[in-house]
């Protein structure tokens, strides 16, 4: 497929187990890391122009790719950049850029308001589409406005927290592959650095002692089923705290952390969820929710 922009580097046969945390899947037909709305746009028209599927993710926290890889052109977002209002009561970011690397950014120029996203692996846009967060605060508690694409008809548009229909842990942009965030403004306060700083690193603390922070992993898989019973407390009371599929398992220190402990498969992930959900199901008559979205080769798919 000749004739792309030479600056346009869209790779062939890109293995996605190395652009995700669950460090599983196979190959895409081509891949573009994108740190722009141009590059975005110039990849999006290079799958329109050649009929393919296409597929646009962050940070890679929070997706399962399947073993046979993705059917199309798959792009990431990648860094960019943020801007922090005159008034330092906003700071607005590329859907790109990384939770973490932005708050301990800010908290360097004396803003906060934004730091229980600062231990979150994953990209701003990210966090946007499935209102990432954590102790009782998300997303949709900070954002105030989203710059959306859409990718069928390359037009931008600005939508205010009411548009996303927030809830725990999703929005209406999970359901709508159309919708790219190109970027975001979220509120901030200020705060001292060293404040900021320090909660931040005591979080992350208490992090590494309960969760298994740094494995290959998509956080927690399973959505709470309510305020009052958290999902792992229901795995773990239907005996299936130690349930393992192959090389995936769940984490001895927390039980809805689904890792890959060494060489697992999408089969044997899925394998796993299915394990799980079962036997909750049996024990309790609870269903679980996934958190985590499941990429097949052609695309976004229910698990």
């Amino acid at each position: 497929m000749g004739g792309e922009p030479r600056m346009l580097a869209i790779h062939r046969n890109v293995n996605l187990a190395e652009h995700c945390r669950f460090r599983v899947g196979g190959p895409a037909d081509f891949f573009l890391e994108a740190d722009g709305r141009k590059p975005l746009l110039s990849g999006l028209r290079f799958a329109g122009r050649h009929g393919l599927r296409r597929l646009v993710y962050g940070g890679g926290s929070n997706l399962l790719f399947d073993d046979a890889g993705f059917r199309g052109l798959v792009i990431r977002l990648t860094g960019g950049l943020y801007t922090v209002a005159a008034a330092r009561t906003e700071v607005t970011v590329d859907a790109g850029y990384d939770l973490p690397a932005l708050v301990r950014g800010l908290a360097l120029q004396g803003l906060g308001g934004v730091e229980f996203l600062g231990n979150i692996p994953g990209s701003v846009g990210g966090a946007v589409v499935g209102n990432a967060g954590c102790y009782g605060r998300a997303m949709a508690d900070v954002l105030v406005s989203a710059r959306l694409l859409d990718v069928e008809t390359e037009s931008e548009r600005v939508e205010e927290p009411g548009f996303f229909e927030f809830a725990y842990r999703t929005s209406r942009l999970k359901e709508d592959p159309r919708l790219v965030v190109l970027s975001a403004t979220l509120k901030l306060v200020r705060r001292a650095r060293e404040d900021v700083l320090s909660e931040v690193e005591e979080e992350l603390a208490l992090r590494m002692g309960k969760h298994p922070h740094m494995a290959r992993c998509a956080g927690s898989f399973f959505k709470n089923p309510s305020r009052e019973l958290s999902a792992w407390r229901a795995i773990s009371e239907a005996g299936l705290a130690q349930a393992r599929v192959g090389d995936a398992m769940l984490s001895p220190m927390h039980a809805n952390f689904l890792v890959n402990a060494g060489q697992a498969t999408s089969a044997d992930i899925i394998a796993l969820v299915k394990l799980v959900r079962s036997g909750v199901q049996e024990h309790s008559g609870i269903t679980l929710a996934p958190e985590v979205r499941y990429v097949s080769p052609t695309g976004i798919a229910p698990l």
